[in-house]
């Protein structure tokens, strides 16, 4: 591309394949080649980082050995979250991912789990939200680490630490309650008040002084990037369809009548056999199983999740009322009511869903955070379940009570007499939860999911051979002028594979010598290349910082 000029080194060309994980490597030469003029920008978010980090920790200590009810602390954990999430993730580059790995519900809002003895205060280091989720390899095609900053990232992560300061400054208590006994709650406050401001506006001027490079490195990663995620989705869609030869092969074996008769017959009793496994017709008999006990429990505490909508609609809250309510009790019942009104919704949404799974996976005591879960320190038996099944309805049985109590709520809609009644035909249908049944389905529920997790394994096997048994059935089936509209079929597919090869591998190897001084030779990976995202020692841009502060990396 460019000519060597006389007496200079001329390097050796590296070799790289066109596959997940090629991304990382160019984000990271690409940032190599700017890096010195990135210093502030990365200074100022390591430290921003840091600031978010120490408040997480001292919202876990404020709710841990001080004040586990204090609402300020809690919004600072949440919002420490979601700002440690933006500020740490490529959310480009997890735009080429089937999963998100901080993907999180709103199912998982609050800290606490359904039981007050399983929640945060116990927990050394839950996040409050099941982050970052376990992804499989295969399903990602670039990693979520921030590798390469660029402007799209410095925004968004300014816009997002702004946006919940605006939050958290709602939620400050007063002067009067910082006592010198309330000395961790003052930390927290000055965090909030003096470091993240003057971080944050560190941050945004740094950002702002290297506005062109960051600019530069978002046009340069769309440019790779485009023709990168363009070429895989062609390899896949060759890798999904039935081989050329194969077809080929069955197109000439079609000729003699009599022998395609014979195969056909041995591909539909190979197919049949496979799906008649007596572990895969008893694995979908308890998933039928399940899901009736699953829409048993949901017209159980249908009901509880409308009256927790209403509420929410109404922008009400629980007061505490002495003998019924107590004030430990009422964040864990605020909790409860945040999870049930986005469960059995009528449209699912990444905050919603259609059914109770969300609820379920709290009474199994599924952990909110991947590392360091107070619940992965103890064996989870049926006795604890059984436990969590008797806290949560006994929560629901004080929430009917609260209904049936006048001026339970409080409406921030309403002036004057700001107090909100539920109404008596959401109440009627609250008393009629049975509790003994309702435990009684959980129960089931419980010994079928693990009968039905004893039967999957090996299923990964099964479904591929039932995949090729089933391509290879309907191919015999067909006509051999079915066949041959499937092969120029199949012609057109490897025909758009082979051009968009050539596209990413011309931009590939212009970006790297142009941006990165690199010489690069990118070759082509083979058709039956599984796509899937390798392991790599790069931790990221700002993973050091996260791995010191105790923070679980996403998948790279």
């Amino acid at each position: 591309m460019y000519e060597t000029i006389k007496g200079w080194f001329d390097p050796q060309p590296m070799k790289l394949i066109a596959k997940p994980g090629l991304m990382t490597i160019l984000d990271l030469a690409l940032y190599r080649s700017v890096e010195g003029e990135l210093t502030a920008s990365v200074c100022a978010a390591h430290a921003l980082l840091r600031v978010w980090i120490d408040m997480k920790q001292q919202a876990q200590d404020v709710l841990q050995n001080h004040d586990s009810s204090l609402v300020f602390a809690r919004h600072c954990l949440e919002a420490a979250c979601d700002a440690i999430e933006k500020l740490s993730t490529d959310r480009f580059a997890v735009s080429a991912n089937l999963s998100d790995a901080y993907e999180t519900p709103a199912t998982s809002f609050s800290s606490a789990t359904l039981s007050g003895q399983i929640s945060i205060i116990e927990s050394v280091s839950d996040t409050g939200r099941r982050m970052p989720n376990p992804q499989r390899r295969r399903d990602c095609w670039e990693t979520a680490r921030l590798i390469c900053p660029d402007h799209v990232w410095a925004d968004d992560a300014f816009l997002t630490g702004q946006r919940l300061i605006r939050v958290l400054t709602k939620y400050l208590p007063d002067d009067s309650y910082l006592t010198e006994e309330k000395r961790p709650v003052k930390i927290l406050v000055d965090l909030v008040r003096q470091d993240l401001k003057m971080r944050l506006h560190q941050f945004r001027v740094a950002t702002e002084s290297n506005a062109v490079v960051l600019k530069r490195l978002y046009l340069v990663k769309c440019e790779f990037r485009a023709p990168f995620r363009a070429f895989l989705e062609a390899h896949q869609t060759v890798q999904r369809a039935p081989s050329l030869d194969l077809v080929q092969e069955f197109m000439e074996k079609g000729k003699t009548h009599k022998r395609h008769n014979s195969t056909l017959k041995e591909s539909t009793t190979k197919l049949q056999k496979l799906l008649e496994n007596p572990k895969l017709v008893e694995a979908l008999h308890v998933e039928e199983l399940l899901e009736g006990i699953e829409q048993k429990m949901a017209q159980g505490i249908f009901a509880f999740t409308e009256v927790a909508r209403l509420i929410d609609c109404k922008k009400a809250k629980l007061k505490g009322l002495p003998g019924i309510l107590e004030a430990d009790e009422l964040q864990l019942l605020q909790d409860l009511l945040r999870r049930l009104k986005c469960c059995l919704c009528r449209k699912i949404s990444p905050e919603t869903s259609t059914g109770i799974r969300p609820i379920l996976l709290d009474l199994q005591g599924v952990p909110r955070d991947e590392a360091g879960s107070f619940l992965r320190k103890k064996t989870f038996s049926e006795g604890i379940f059984h436990e969590q099944i008797s806290t949560f309805l006994k929560q629901l049985q004080k929430i009917t009570t609260l209904c049936q109590t006048r001026h339970a709520f409080t409406s921030e809609q309403r002036r004057g007499d700001s107090s909100f009644d539920v109404p008596s035909s959401l109440i009627k249908e609250c008393t009629k939860l049975d509790c003994q049944l309702w435990e009684a389905y959980c129960l089931d529920w419980f010994d079928l999911v693990r009968r039905q997790n004893m039967l999957s394994e090996g299923f990964d096997t099964l479904s591929e051979e039932i995949r090729q048994a089933e391509m290879e059935a309907s191919i015999r089936a067909a006509s051999a002028e079915s066949l041959g509209m499937v092969r120029d079929r199949l012609e057109r597919l490897t025909k758009d594979r082979e051009l968009r090869w050539e596209v990413l591998q011309d931009m590939v190897e212009e970006v790297c010598a142009r941006e990165m001084n690199w010489k690069v030779i990118l070759q082509e990976p083979p058709k039956d290349c599984a796509l899937e995202l390798p392991s790599t020692s790069v931790v990221g841009l700002l993973g050091l910082t996260l791995k010191m502060g105790g923070e679980s990396l996403p998948i790279g």
